[in-house]
């Protein structure tokens, strides 16, 4: 008659790290198999027969520990793909809450990208606008002489026909300020919140192997 247990994951996820451990001392620990002399009548202090006993239980021992992960493992990843959970106002399934925390580094490289961009593009569009006023000064002395002696009209068309080529202005599509502020807020309401909420469904969620 086959036997079930029913736990929280909580408990699963900590028998699971306790098998990781278990399983390879298990598996160094087998001898699985041996040679000696044909006239030799004990091995390692044992029976030929007591001593192939120890190699049946150290191969039994392995593979019932790495059935048992497999059991756990298995029971944890239907349940993770099955439970939902709500994290930063989001309704997900924990697996994919797992997988977003997981990856949580390329949106964070987004943000960031964004926010370098935006700081570049700035720095930029000052940079270039300053230097505007002196190097009109410099247009206007080229092409009108002393401008004190010149119509007020030419001054302003030449002076207005220098700004529309020569103004730098922000190409903004994506209204980067507005992202920017979303993006952080989706970022860090998902951190703040994941690794609670995560751990309130691990513990009351139960799984049956």
């Amino acid at each position: 008659m086959t036997t079930t247990q029913t736990m929280s994951i909580h408990r699963a996820l900590s028998e699971l790290k306790t098998l990781n451990d278990r399983i390879p001392k298990a598996i160094n620990e087998a001898d699985f198999i041996a040679t000696d002399r044909k006239s030799a009548q004990k091995i390692n202090g044992l029976t030929i027969e007591d001593y192939e006993k120890t190699i049946q239980a150290g191969f039994d021992k392995a593979v019932s520990l790495l059935e048992r992960r497999n059991r756990l493992k298995d029971a944890i990843v239907q349940s993770n793909a099955v439970t939902e959970v709500v994290v930063a106002g989001e309704k997900m399934t924990v697996a994919k809450a797992i997988e977003r925390k997981s990856s949580i580094a390329h949106e964070e490289k987004l943000l960031s990208t964004m926010i370098g961009k935006r700081r570049m593009a700035i720095n930029k569009l000052s940079t270039e606008n300053e230097s505007l006023p002196s190097r009109l000064e410099d247009y206007l002395t080229a092409i009108l002489g002393n401008k004190e002696h010149a119509k007020k009209e030419e001054v302003e068309l030449h002076t207005k026909s220098f700004m529309e080529r020569n103004e730098y202005v922000l190409i903004d599509p994506l209204h980067l300020d507005k992202r920017i502020e979303e993006w952080e807020e989706r970022v860090s309401s998902f951190k703040a919140e994941v690794d609670a909420v995560l751990s309130e469904s691990n513990a009351i969620t139960t799984i049956t192997i």
